[in-house]
Order: C-alpha cells, then structure tokens, then sequence
C-alpha cells in the first residue's frame, strides 16, 4: 500500500507543484489556510513538523513566521522540490523524505506543534499516524489538522448537481450536494485537474472515513480535542458561492494530554 501511494505522488509531483504555485489554490488561501494559522497561533521558536508537506509552501510560511520547522513527504520528487523551492527564499526547513505512519527516525517527544493539512484522507493508516503524532509531540503540544469534509466530499461518495457556468467567476453553479452511501468507509481513486483543467497523470487515493472514525480515532489515540472548525471563506465572492452554502473543509485542533 505505501509502495502505491508513493508511485502516485511520485508520478503527480509536477503537476502538483503547479497547481500550488508557491502560494496554494483559492480554496486553500481563502478558505482553509486563515483558519488553520488561527488554529496554530504563534508559531514562534517551536518546533513545527510539517507532516505531508507536498512541494513545502506552508512549511515555508511558517519557517518565516520564526518556527523550526521539519516537513516530512513520502514523495522524494516533492521534498527534492520542496528543497529547490527553499533554496530560493532566506529560510531554514529540515526536509525528510519519510511516511507519517512510520516516522522511526523521529524521537519521543520532539515537537511542539504537528500541521497535517489535507493529507489524512489520502492514507490508509489513520490510527498508526495518530499514535505517531501522539509520541513525538511533547506534553502540551498539540496537533492542527485538516481535511475535506466527509459529509461533502466530492472525493469520496458525494458530488455537486452542477448548473450553468457563472461566466464572471468561470464556475458552474451548484443546484444542490447529493451524497449517498456516507457510512462506507472505502478508498476512491479520483483526478486532480491542473489550473489549465487537464487530469493530473495518474489518479490519487482518497480514503473516505465518517467524520466520527476521525474524531473516535483521534482520541483513542490519546489526544483532546480542543477545537473544530468548518471555516467559510474569508471573503464574499461569487467564486464561492457553493463554498458558501455548505463547509467543504474540516479543521480540528487537538492537544497531547
């Protein structure tokens, strides 16, 4: 399973990097990306694991904010990248090629903050990545996570019922979110497409899980959940208008007890 989950991040680096210019999607910078640095506070001088950091943007970021940051990927192409990437901006990140279900070469209680954003729902290994968070963080530190939202996941068993394209905004309106068969919990191999709208290479896995195997997970795992959020964007723009409608994000934040 690792072996395929590698190939497909191996064989989608490129396009990946693309897509995240640096900076992210509109989604991630309107929506997703203010509310998890809400959620991390300040970062200053702690040590940050970036836990699937993909082409490294927000280990970046906050390796400029005054963290110490270590950003791990199973993707060499992507952490090599990642690297490039670093070389070209004055800031410090510890790049490690490594699987987050398995981070051997991680000591005990060694951060003080974890970021996972958007990654947990492309693994098959949730409880082993919990259990790891949990022994590398130290008491008191705690974990911000993300994912797309399991009741609205059109990576999973849901989609949108589309209408017309918005000719101002270039999207297709929403009628309404038809989800079906949400207590399945199962892998669905799905395209990313690139800003041109091309399909990404190869198709990527998405595991989708009920939002309560998330939450469970998280605190069999020992964790306490402190806060969970469903951010809506931070600006109003026709762009978003189904991003408006229903939260196409989950972001929770959990401290090691």
């Amino acid at each position: 399973m690792e072996d395929r989950i590698r190939e497909q991040w191996e064989i989608n680096a490129e396009s990946f990097t693309d897509l995240i210019a640096g900076i992210g999607t509109p989604h991630h910078r309107q929506i997703l990306n203010p509310c998890v640095e809400e959620l991390l506070g300040d970062v200053k001088d702690k040590k940050l694991l970036d836990a699937g950091c993909g082409e490294g943007y927000l280990a970046r970021y906050y390796a400029k904010k005054g963290a110490l940051v270590t950003a791990v990927d199973l993707s060499q192409h992507l952490i090599e990248t990642s690297k490039k990437l670093t070389e070209m901006e004055d800031v410090s990140v510890d790049y490690r090629v490594a699987n987050i279900c398995h981070l051997d070469s991680i000591s005990n209680n060694e951060f003080d903050i974890i970021l996972s954003n958007l990654v947990l729902l492309n693994i098959p290994c949730l409880d082993d990545a919990f259990r790891e968070f949990y022994r590398i963080l130290r008491r008191g530190g705690y974990l911000v996570f993300s994912i797309v939202h399991p009741a609205f996941n059109f990576y999973g068993p849901g989609s949108w019922e589309m209408g017309e394209k918005n000719p101002d905004t270039g999207r297709r309106e929403g009628v309404y979110f038809k989800v079906d068969r949400y207590f399945d919990e199962k892998e669905f191999k799905r395209y990313w497409t690139t800003r041109k709208g091309d399909k990404f290479p190869a198709a990527i896995s998405f595991f989708h899980r009920t939002l309560s195997t998330y939450l469970n997970t998280l605190i069999a795992s020992g964790f306490n959940l402190i806060a969970f959020r469903e951010p809506l964007p931070i600006i109003r723009d026709p762009f978003f208008e189904r991003e408006e409608r229903i939260p196409f994000f989950a972001v929770c934040k959990a401290e090691k007890r």
